[in-house]
């Protein structure tokens, strides 16, 4: 009996414990982009998804996105990044990458305009990406709206022209990760 009791609070720590750790990274992001953006170079800010540097005192920050990675060619991995989308007018702009050392954050990449725009694509109707698998190897990325699980058959592959609401398991990206050995 107890452990039915356990399981529910646990599943509600872990909710809370996650929203707890995206406020304070969006607060981080909120005190620190201004600094990054400044470091484009004059005449460059289109590379990063601005018109101009106007632009750059009107960002959102949006909602976090957890990084995972293949680990030893068969086992998916949460890492320490995070991607953070800039937005303007609701509209991403680009992606941060911030680093989480579990004691505080660090902003270390700016750039993926384009990956911003596609991966905005799958946040739809109150969902809201919560993971991004990068398969470096297959130069692909997935997407999974799952909160607290990694549960097989919830990823979706980035398309570039059109959402792909097409679900992949766990098992067939590593699968397809493998191929090419």
């Amino acid at each position: 009996m107890k452990k039915f009791i356990l399981i529910p609070i646990f599943c509600i720590y872990g909710v809370l414990f996650s929203q707890n750790v995206k406020n304070d990274l969006v607060g981080y992001v909120e005190e620190h982009y201004s600094q990054i953006l400044e470091r484009i170079p004059l005449g460059k800010e289109n590379l990063y998804g601005f018109e101009n540097r106007e632009m750059f005192q009107n960002c959102e920050v949006g909602t976090p996105i957890k990084m995972l990675r293949i680990k030893n060619e068969n086992e998916i991995e949460i890492t320490n990044e995070w991607r953070v989308p800039l937005l303007f007018n609701g509209n991403p702009l680009t992606l941060l990458t911030v680093l989480d050392s579990g004691q505080n954050y660090e902003i270390v990449n700016i750039g993926g305009n384009i990956l911003a725009k596609l991966i905005d694509n799958y946040n739809s109707d109150g969902k809201k990406i919560s993971y991004m698998l990068r398969d470096f190897r297959n130069k692909t990325d997935y997407v999974s709206f799952e909160l607290n699980s990694l549960s097989d058959k919830n990823f979706y592959k980035i398309e570039k022209s059109s959402a792909s609401y097409e679900r992949i398991s766990l098992d067939e990206i590593i699968r397809l990760h493998n191929i090419n050995e």
